[in-house]
């Protein structure tokens, strides 16, 4: 029987026989997939959204076909954007268990990487990357803190949730790279 199903593109793996998918559904939540092909081009990349045809046999699930929705082109051409989106792409994939339904965290990731991709102001999409955590860890079920930093509340995610985030120290340093720049241009 064929699904017809929309995700985010969380991770890719080769594997013996094509890929191995990690897609974040908006109907079925985070969800692996094998795609039976050898990817040749950025179609099926990280980050993407895309639209997908997917046919269940035995135990495995495999992509027939897809469409690209978004490549999120803006984020993919920018050092500080890639970063942030990175670092959501893993905690997705380190915090939600697979194939629970979490819809209303796909809509708050969609939205904040729509939001992402067309925003140049570097304080206020660090302002809505920290309103995006607190609002990611609540939808999680647990309460922290908003007094803390981003970096704190990633730090206080990993405790709750019992995982490493490895992108974490990037992100401190990327920001602070960025408001070391904020204020040389405003001098």
């Amino acid at each position: 029987m064929y699904k017809y199903l929309t995700g985010i593109i969380i991770e890719k793996t080769k594997i013996l026989k094509g890929n191995l998918l990690y897609i974040f559904c908006k109907n079925s939540g985070l969800t692996k997939f094998i795609y039976p092909y050898k990817i040749k081009n950025l179609k099926l990349d990280t980050l993407n959204l895309i639209s997908f045809q997917t046919k269940t046999n035995k135990e495995y699930a495999f992509i027939k076909q897809y469409t690209v929705i978004n490549y999120f082109e803006n984020i993919r051409n920018s050092f500080y954007k890639k970063i942030l989106s990175q670092i959501i792409l893993e905690i997705i994939r380190k915090t939600l268990p697979e194939n629970h339904r979490e819809n209303q965290i796909f809509k708050l990731t969609l939205s904040f990487l729509n939001y992402l991709d067309k925003s140049n102001n570097h304080n206020q999409i660090e302002k809505n990357f920290e309103k995006f955590i607190n609002a990611f860890i609540q939808m999680l079920g647990y309460q922290i803190d908003e007094n803390l930093t981003i970096t704190e509340k990633i730090q206080k995610l990993e405790i709750l949730t019992n995982v490493d985030i490895n992108s974490k120290s990037l992100l401190e340093d990327t920001l602070r790279e960025v408001r070391n720049h904020a204020i040389r241009s405003n001098r």
